[in-house]
């Protein structure tokens, strides 16, 4: 237990916390763990009936089927429940003590594989939410990501709708065996809530229950991939506040008749929804707005009055009317992401575009853009025409690769680097997080390589000998900048010339940090050396951090 919870005379004054504390404690652990700790007196045994959050989620791919053992690397593995069964035997752990169990704050579950159909998912997830709302208390989050297929999981962006904890398949019904799926009908999981056993025929997704759409007490709904179909006359949810669509089918109308339901709704995130075409909210004053990979959106409409924080991934939005803001931004916004998809900005079209659009959050204080190439284009004379003056800028984010060998690019990166600072008077914190390089594909023989090359497949780089080009002064490095973090440096020709002009041109730094891609000891020990001595007389030593 330590030293802070056992006193002077060895008492154990964490079990004497009333139930309802501890439960709360054991609420910010995945429900396995939280499970785990019956084991650790006869005082904590039914202590996860306070638990208030059930949270697991599947890390592993289900077992084949055929049998009780499966081979693998000539051994014998014997296969944990199916993971739903594990999402059950956690709800249904609750209930093991009289009386009631605590009311129900959270349920957050993610599937990696979940097959529409098959193993009565569909009907199990109904009981789940059906259980979760008739077990609420004051307020419900609900976060069911039932990813299948080929997707892997996707954390939530921020908000009370993320951090789901790592958990494998996990089982709390202690009475049945390692094959013998317990049981998993829920206690009071009836019709009252909108949740019928009479499915429509199979389409390939998850339909959520009508009964959703009119829970007083939900705050959050992360939901998908599913098909929503709210009904046209009944939806109402006076307490969501957070929307999390991902791949739901449903067309912008249904959506905006969600949305127009959630009077108190301030975060909206829509993650491929290719359904989705045109977007408008003008009715409501969200505060966060997260529009990832929607490849057909082409029109958003927003009362921005309140908007702090905006995230954008897909391709470069090819209109200036993409996106409009009657009332725009009161103040400035807190953040702003803006993702191109892996895709490289070198027609004078995309350019133009991207610059229009940036217009919109000239405003930020925390602007992120994430391109294949780092800083693609940005450099660009026909950009830097229509590049907005980030005059409330104080951290800027570049993502994106940067070749060893690319000296040409490496070029339009100081120029881009040099750009943004004319237009950041104010920025503070840079960051470069640089981009592997594809890893060739050993064979799937690899232990028959030798140990000496399979420690080569890295990414560093560092050559002694290369001389790099002298580059013009930024002038507005010297009077702003405080604190440069360089991610997943892999030094190389190119990347090491951009951190010799960052550091040759500011005029004194707080902070210096350097985080190496994996490498051998000996070239991060060079390139450690080399950036030291680029920083000798800018920092302090103790301000400099390698990892």
């Amino acid at each position: 237990m330590g030293h802070s919870q056992i006193g002077d005379e060895g008492d154990d004054r964490l079990s004497k916390l009333a139930d309802g504390v501890v439960g709360h404690i054991l609420s910010f652990l995945p429900a396995k763990e939280a499970a785990r700790a019956a084991v650790l007196s006869t005082r904590w045994r039914d202590v996860f009936a306070s638990v208030h959050t059930v949270s697991l989620e599947q890390t592993k791919l289900p077992v084949p089927e055929g049998g009780d053992r499966y081979r693998s690397h000539n051994h014998y593995i014997i296969p944990a429940p199916p993971f739903p069964n594990g999402v059950s035997a956690a709800l249904l752990a609750r209930h093991r003590r009289r009386g009631t169990a605590a009311p129900m704050r959270a349920l957050r579950v993610a599937f990696r594989t979940y097959f529409n159909g098959m193993n009565d998912h569909d009907s199990m997830v109904d009981q789940w939410i059906s259980y979760a709302m008739q077990q609420a208390g004051p307020e419900l989050h609900l976060d069911l990501r039932l990813n299948g297929g080929d997707y892997s999981l996707r954390s939530v962006a921020n908000g009370d709708q993320g951090g789901l904890k790592q958990d494998e398949h996990a089982s709390t019904d202690e009475d049945s065996g390692p094959n013998e799926a317990p049981r998993h009908t829920l206690p009071n999981t009836d019709e009252d809530v909108g949740v019928s056993n009479d499915r429509a025929p199979k389409d390939g997704l998850y339909t959520v229950p009508r009964g959703v759409f009119s829970c007083a007490t939900l705050r959050t709904l992360c939901i998908g991939p599913c098909k929503l179909n709210p009904p046209a006359s009944a939806t109402n949810l006076p307490s969501l506040e957070t929307l999390v669509l991902i791949r739901v089918a449903d067309s912008g109308r249904k959506i905006h008749r969600l949305i127009s339901g959630c009077p108190r709704l301030v975060d909206l995130t829509l993650e491929d929804c290719d359904a989705v075409r045109a977007l408008s909210v003008l009715d409501k004053r969200l505060r966060r707005l997260s529009l990832q990979c929607c490849s057909l959106l082409t029109s958003v409409a927003i009362d921005a009055a309140e908007l702090r924080s905006f995230e954008y991934k897909g391709a470069v939005p090819a209109h200036h009317s993409f996106l409009n803001m009657p009332q725009g931004p009161r103040r400035s916004l807190s953040s702003c992401k803006v993702d191109l998809c892996d895709n490289e900005l070198t027609s004078e079209v995309d350019l133009t575009h991207l610059g229009e659009f940036l217009h919109h959050f000239a405003s930020t204080e925390h602007l992120h853009l994430t391109s294949a190439r780092l800083g693609s284009g940005i450099g660009n004379e026909t950009f830097a025409k229509r590049f907005p003056a980030f005059s409330t800028l104080g951290h800027l984010e570049l993502t994106g690769s940067l070749p060893h060998d690319d000296d040409t690019h490496a070029t339009d990166v100081l120029a881009a680097v040099a750009r943004i600072l004319e237009h950041a008077p104010n920025l503070e914190v840079l960051t470069l997080f640089f981009k592997a390089p594809p890893r060739e594909k050993l064979d799937d023989t690899c232990h028959f390589y030798k140990e000496e090359e399979l420690v080569d497949a890295h990414h560093l780089r560092y050559d002694r000998w290369v001389v790099f080009p002298d580059a013009p002064p930024a002038t507005q490095l010297v009077t702003c900048l405080r604190e440069i973090n360089l991610v997943h440096y892999q030094g190389g020709n190119a990347q090491r010339m951009l951190a010799k002009f960052l550091l040759g041109n500011v005029a004194r730094l707080d902070a210096l940090y350097c985080g190496f891609a994996e490498g051998p000891l000996r070239l991060q020990n060079k390139l450690m050396d080399e950036i030291r001595g680029w920083a000798m007389d800018k920092i302090e030593p103790e301000g400099i951090m390698f990892v």
